[in-house]
């Protein structure tokens, strides 16, 4: 048998670390102790990190986050560069980024946290490195929000000396011009025009400004949405506009009865994005949660369950007391 507490020793005082990592020190298989892992994780114990190893997960626990950077390596080369530019940058805002960036950062969820900002109505998707604390990120997006404001140079009235200085100097620039334009005459050539370009003022017209306040970076458009038709995907798509849900990637697991959601969930401090597990069930078992509940925490991602049918008694009693945290709702 292998001990759950070996384990979690290993991963607090090594991790981030894979199945093999442990079996070199504690030996024992690979497949026994990934279901210790996954125990671990369920448990709430332990986090898995979605960048791989050779295929694997990596596990770590909380307080040892700072080490996650040592996966880095392990990105592709555009993911490095852009962890990198992140970690340098500390915060990067969505809509000034390449198109190759912006998904590029939605690949390193381990080194790239989304904040969303509703600044006059729009609302702007900004990520900061996983390190930078929170509210001094807020500090470094409000100074994007709010640019320092300009400073007038101070006006210096000129001493009646120089005031005169100015107009003898502007009395001889016109008698000059007055020369010129008679020569010109003279040799009935006209006197060349400066034309000075024209200024092209950029405006945003009302229906562009309607637009950008309707734009959501992350969400998926509603064309995009009504791609699926089966009743069972309506009724989930219908849940999450009753509550103002957005979402912003699913994957249809069986047709009519299983899917699968990232959503982005409303909250007083912006938009907060979960791990939907969607099923057309009669009856959810412990199973069916148990199951969705490795699939978040895979994601590192809370989790909302909702389902067409009724929880049976032991579901009702692991959902009390081992899947804290899980949201189950009906529809």
């Amino acid at each position: 048998m292998i001990s759950k507490d070996a384990v979690l020793r290993i991963v607090q005082q090594k991790g981030p670390v894979i199945p093999n990592d442990i079996r070199k020190e504690m030996g024992g298989e690979n497949m026994l102790i990934s279901a210790v892992l996954s125990e671990l994780a369920s448990e709430g114990k332990v986090k898995i990190t979605n960048t791989k190893i050779g295929g694997s997960p990596a596990y770590y626990t909380v307080g040892t986050e700072f080490r996650l950077q040592n996966l880095m390596k392990y990105l592709n080369t555009k993911d490095r560069e852009t962890a990198e530019y992140l970690r340098l940058k500390k915060v990067l805002k969505d809509s000034e980024l390449t198109p190759l960036l912006r998904v590029s950062l939605r690949n390193i969820r381990d080194f790239a946290k989304p904040l969303e900002v509703t600044v006059k109505g729009v609302k702007e998707i900004y990520w900061k490195w996983y390190l930078l604390p929170t509210p001094e990120a807020e500090k470094l997006i409000l100074k994007d929000v709010k640019p320092a404001k300009k400073i007038e140079a101070p006006v210096i009235k000129a001493t009646v000396r120089e005031e005169l200085a100015k107009v003898e100097v502007k009395k001889a620039e016109v008698k000059k011009e007055e020369i010129r334009k008679e020569e010109a005459k003279k040799l009935e050539i006209k006197p060349e025009i400066k034309k000075e370009k024209p200024v092209v003022a950029v405006a945003i017209t009302k229906k562009e400004e309607k637009k950008e306040e309707m734009q959501k970076p992350l969400a998926l458009s509603t064309e995009e949405l009504e791609k699926e038709k089966d009743s069972f995907f309506k009724k989930a798509l219908q849940y999450f506009t009753e509550n103002d849900i957005q979402v912003i990637e699913y994957k249809i697991v069986r047709k009519k009865s299983d899917i699968d959601f990232i959503i982005a969930v409303p909250s007083r401090i912006g938009g907060q994005e979960y791990y939907c597990k969607a099923k057309h069930k009669k009856k959810i078992n412990d199973g069916d949660l148990s199951s969705a509940y490795i699939q978040s925490q895979a994601k590192r991602l809370p989790i909302i369950f909702i389902t067409t049918g009724d929880l049976t008694k032991k579901a009702r009693e692991m959902l009390a007391k081992d899947f804290k945290g899980m949201i189950v709702k009906r529809i």
